[in-house]
């Protein structure tokens, strides 16, 4: 089964977060570039292939990997990048030196990509645990992703700086509503940090 999405297929726009670490790497000039650009695979079900895509979200594996990764959600993305997940117990690196960087679909039309839905689902493939929440929203791009594509950077400063304010304007359309008049204030106030929670752990989770 071919498992390469044909452009129309693409989604108009991807997210890559570049960190500190990453196999891939980043230049303007050059654009995303994966760490192996030579492998190619002629059967997208035998085993290397299957292999590749799980070392791929394998921490651990520090393998050359031919794949760039994706999310198909841009909040879905910041939020995976304010959780800097690559830093492990290093608590010792620095916070902000990472960036989030828009991908143009548009400028992909030679570009061979994968949505790891499909191939997950259609070749059994077993995923470390921490990676099962991202299935949904992610995408592979074999080798590399050209300067074109590249239409904005965002620094981590931004990033979180637009999380939060995505935050208090859904607070500010929560108190909008009526429904806690029928409530006292103690009860209002309780039921007010527990939608705050909520919105939080949503901002947080996302997945």
């Amino acid at each position: 089964m071919e498992y390469r999405l044909s452009n129309e297929n693409f989604p108009s726009s991807l997210y890559r977060i570049d960190y500190p670490g990453s196999r891939t790497s980043y230049s303007p000039s050059g654009g995303f570039m994966a760490a192996q650009r030579t492998k190619t695979y002629d059967d997208q079900a035998d085993s290397e292939f299957k292999r590749d895509i799980v070392n791929q979200f394998t921490w651990s594996c520090k393998d050359p990997a031919p794949f760039i990764s994706l999310f198909s959600d841009r909040e879905h993305a910041e939020n995976w990048g304010l959780k800097q997940p690559w830093r492990g117990k290093a608590t010792y690196r620095s916070h902000d030196d990472w960036a989030l960087y828009v991908i143009d679909t548009d400028h992909l039309v030679d570009a061979c990509l994968f949505r790891l839905k499909d191939l997950v689902e259609g070749l059994s493939l077993e995923l470390p645990d921490k990676a099962n929440q991202h299935i949904s929203g992610t995408y592979l791009c074999l080798h590399k992703i050209p300067p074109a594509a590249v239409m904005e950077r965002i620094d981590s400063e931004q990033v979180q700086y637009d999380r939060e304010d995505r935050l208090a304007t859904k607070r500010a359309e929560a108190e909008r509503w009526d429904c806690f008049d029928d409530y006292d204030s103690s009860e209002c106030e309780a039921l007010w940090e527990n939608y705050n929670t909520i919105i939080e752990k949503n901002l947080e989770d996302n997945w």
